[in-house]
């Protein structure tokens, strides 16, 4: 009997089905909004999610056709060595010449053997050619198509072609074919044939190279696949410093950093897109909710359950669901190809679409749960006489306490307000969904606004000028001994500063000093190149302000022969090790008259991350006492580059002063800022279109959470605004009624976005400053957050004029029934 009263026996099993069908296509605006907002998180989701497993594929994909590790300085015993050793997979050998500058443009020569050492199953990229073929003879050449088109060379085979080496020796080649390189490339490579390699100028008394892959190393990890490499040089006598691990594969391998990084990131937004999606699928349904208690009541009163109430607001929601995420599967899935064709595979799409269906099912429940709850706990006495005003608890009256008179003055503004106070819970949910779009938005604004290309383009010795006069590259290489044979020849000395001074517009000349020397440490077995620069007295005490061991006593490091090394990541990975205090190392130099050489002892270690205070410092492993340097070089002038400062709308006029300044100086060359600006340019517009792209699509994301909370806020309430005019209130009151409504919600929106979103605009710039990126400074974004309030504003006015004239439409008569 008691089963008998359940709707579902009066009818049949699908009668709940059936209502739920029947409520989502009688409520079409809420149903849309619902839908949009599925299909918005599907879609982001999608692309956030293919993005990051289409990145990892394609740069398998790519890695899979590189080289794992090369290594320099081989005889060709060695090579074939490489080539027996059980642990390769492949071994090509290769030589790389001196680089040469020509006309501005640096240019190398380089040659690959003509087969593989070893190849068993393996294709590895080298130079695809595409035109023409591969160089064989000793006179031929294959040239990039950018540097052709730079050179003024026609990109033919068949072309004749002739090189001035830094030797001195101009050679004819022709031209055998042509491969493609993007443009505005530091170095261009002249490849040449192994004959050449043999035979040539330029490489025969150059040592060989190895490029090699190994077995399994594709599914191996990061520290494994580090391990094999230095393993297998170490077996075949090779110093760790001609040891280089191709990074490109290394970072596709699992157990770094950087991989956890980047999945945790992708997580972290996903979880924070789906807490976004909740919220605003959760509004909609609880406004829906509220708005149909007197349905609830109803259906509770023919005998419809708690259970199946709750069931029916469930399948609404999948229902939508059902709707919305096929259309954001396909929209996430065409935008994913779009972005990044490479990595596009379709077993991986599948696997994505499914955990991301799985992920949005789970969160279109979550956010009717509490809707759903709601909508069962209505009792048909509750419906009758529901009026959609909660008003506040009544206290109990403490002795001593006033008697507070409820006393208000009925206006649009005032009826505006307390619809807002009469539901806080509404309210503010509201408000939290909105903020954390602006929020999120002004977050991205921040990043464009404070980002400085400027800042980027003057890293380094640009940091303290707009032009770096320095020796000449080829001419540098060329000498005998060096750069330091310049330093005495052709100094930089006050008579070339006084004549650059005198340029109209010149602020100041900053000189950077510093010695070339060679070292050698822990018993000779280890060696390189270097420069070391001097530092005096007076800067010791701010070196003991940076993050440092050891000891920084200047008159006990004159004395006892001691130096600073300044500690960077690079010289660990390159050689294995670092300097630490009490270590020895030997330096070599030529002091003007002849080689010299002395053992000096490493009395303190400086982070290098914290070590940029004066120009030349980011180019410097050794700082050494002043005094010590002076009684080392006998008085040499060290003056290595003169960075000029200028004014800045003078900057230009400069410029051309200073070539034509330097054209009379064949030993020296001219840097620019602006050659850096373009390239800061070129490397940041994509970054910024990519964040900008991001920034409008958190604005859309808001703005459709405003527009769905305000109009099925006004759905919700037709019957009230059909009481509140049948008493008088007019077309122009009620519009304004609403409009104050939306204008409550924008300016808390408004007030949030401000205040925490420059909050975390400003704590992520501090964050990027502590991990050294100097070229973001606080700068708030002022045009993008009037553009965003002004959108957000201009919402709840367009949308209350929609509403209103769409309302009057219907007679009250009938609104009211």
């Amino acid at each position: 009997m008691r089963r008998s009263r359940r709707i579902s026996s009066n009818n049949n099993r699908k009668a709940v089905w059936s209502l739920a069908v029947r409520s989502v296509k009688s409520s079409k605006m809420k149903d849309f909004f619902v839908i949009l907002t599925i299909v918005l998180s599907v879609s982001l989701l999608m692309v956030m999610s293919l993005f990051y497993v289409g990145m990892n594929t394609e740069t398998k994909r790519t890695v899979a056709r590189m080289q794992h590790a090369i290594y320099y300085n081989l005889e060709e015993e060695q090579l074939t060595q490489m080539a027996k050793d059980e642990r390769s997979q492949y071994v090509l050998s290769m030589k790389e010449g001196q680089a040469v500058e020509v006309d501005g443009n640096m240019v190398k020569p380089a040659a690959y053997g003509k087969e593989p050492l070893k190849n068993e199953g393996i294709e590895i990229d080298t130079v695809t050619p595409t035109k023409g073929k591969i160089p064989e003879k000793a006179d031929e050449i294959m040239l990039s198509d950018a540097y052709c088109k730079l050179a003024g060379i026609k990109a033919a085979p068949g072309e004749t072609v002739s090189f001035t080496w830094l030797d001195g020796t101009t050679e004819n080649y022709r031209l055998s074919g042509i491969y493609h390189t993007g443009e505005n490339q530091p170095l261009y490579t002249v490849l040449f044939s192994e004959a050449y390699a043999r035979e040539g100028s330029q490489l025969k008394e150059v040592p060989w190279e190895g490029i090699v892959c190994f077995y399994g190393a594709d599914e191996m990890t990061q520290p494994a696949f580090e391990e094999l490499v230095y393993g297998f040089g170490d077996d075949c006598g090779i110093a760790r410093k001609d040891m280089n691990i191709n990074n490109f594969f290394l970072d596709a391998l699992p157990g770094g950093d950087m991989a956890m990084q980047q999945m945790m990131l992708v997580i972290c937004a996903g979880i924070g897109l789906l807490f976004v999606s909740v919220l605003v699928i959760y509004s909609v349904f609880y406004l829906s909710v509220v708005g149909r208690i007197r349905q609830f009541g109803q259906l509770r009163t023919i005998g419809m359950t708690k259970r199946q109430i709750r069931r029916m607001v469930r399948i609404e929601g999948l229902f939508l669901s059902a709707l919305g995420i096929p259309i954001g599967l396909l929209v996430g899935g065409a935008v994913s190809y779009v972005i990044r064709p490479g990595g596009w595979d379709v077993v991986h799409t599948l696997i994505v679409a499914g955990i991301v269906t799985m992920a949005d099912i789970i969160t279109v429940l979550i956010s009717v749960q509490k809707p759903a709850k709601k909508a069962a706990s209505v009792s048909p006495v509750e419906a009758a006489k529901y009026s959609g005003y909660t008003g506040e608890e009544k206290k109990k009256k403490e002795p001593g306490s006033r008697t507070i008179k409820l006393a208000r003055k009925i206006t649009p503004t005032s009826l505006a307000v307390m619809s807002n106070a009469r539901n806080k819970k509404k309210t503010v949910l509201t408000m939290i969904s909105l903020g954390i779009g602006g929020i999120l938005y002004m977050l991205a604004a921040f990043f464009v606004t404070s980002t400085s290309l400027e800042g980027y383009a003057r890293q380094g010795e640009y940091k303290y000028g707009e032009f770096v006069i320095g020796y000449s590259y080829n001419v540098a290489e060329t000498a005998k001994q060096g750069e330091t044979q310049l330093q005495k020849e052709h100094p930089l000395d006050e008579k070339l500063i006084q004549e650059i001074e005198k340029t109209d517009g010149v602020k100041n000349i900053h000189t950077v000093q510093k010695l070339e020397v060679s070292w050698e440490a822990h018993g000779t077995q280890e060696e390189g190149d270097d420069n070391v620069r001097g530092f005096s007295k007076r800067r010791t005490e701010k070196l003991k302000d940076l993050k440092h061991t050891g000891d920084f006593i200047y008159e006990k490091m004159v004395e006892e022969n001691g130096i600073l090394f300044t500690r960077g990541g690079a010289w660990e990975e390159v050689y294995g090790w670092e300097f630490k205090p009490g270590d020895k190392v030997k330096l070599s130099w030529y002091d003007g008259e002849e080689e010299r050489e002395k053992e000096f002892t490493i009395m303190g270690v400086i982070d290098a991350g914290d070590f940029d205070e004066e120009p030349g410092d980011t180019f410097t492993s050794f700082l050494i006492p002043e005094q010590t340097l002076k009684s080392m070089t006998k008085g040499l002038n060290l003056n290595a580059d003169l960075i000029v400062e200028t004014d800045q709308k003078k900057e230009t006029q400069v410029g051309k002063e200073l070539k034509n300044i330097t054209k009379q100086y064949p030993y020296l060359s001219l840097g620019t800022l602006e050659e850096q600006r373009l390239i800061a340019k070129s490397q940041f517009t994509t970054l910024f279109s990519v964040m900008l792209g991001l920034s409008m699509f958190i604005i859309g994301f808001a703005l459709l959470n405003l527009l769905n909370t305000l109009i099925t806020n006004i759905l919700t309430r037709s019957h009230e605004f059909a009481m509140l005019q049948s008493v008088g209130m007019t077309r122009r009151q009620l519009c304004k009624m609403l409009r104050m409504e939306g204008l409550i919600l924008a300016a808390g929106n408004l007030a949030v976005s401000l205040v925490l979103g420059t909050a975390a605009g400003y704590a992520m710039i501090q964050i990027m400053n502590y991990f050294g990126v100097d070229y973001m400074h606080f700068v708030f974004p002022v045009w993008y957050f009037i553009g965003y309030a002004v959108f957000i504003l201009l919402v709840p006015v367009l949308v209350t004029e929609y509403m209103v004239r769409k309302f009057q439409k219907q007679s009250l008569v009938d609104r009211l029934r």
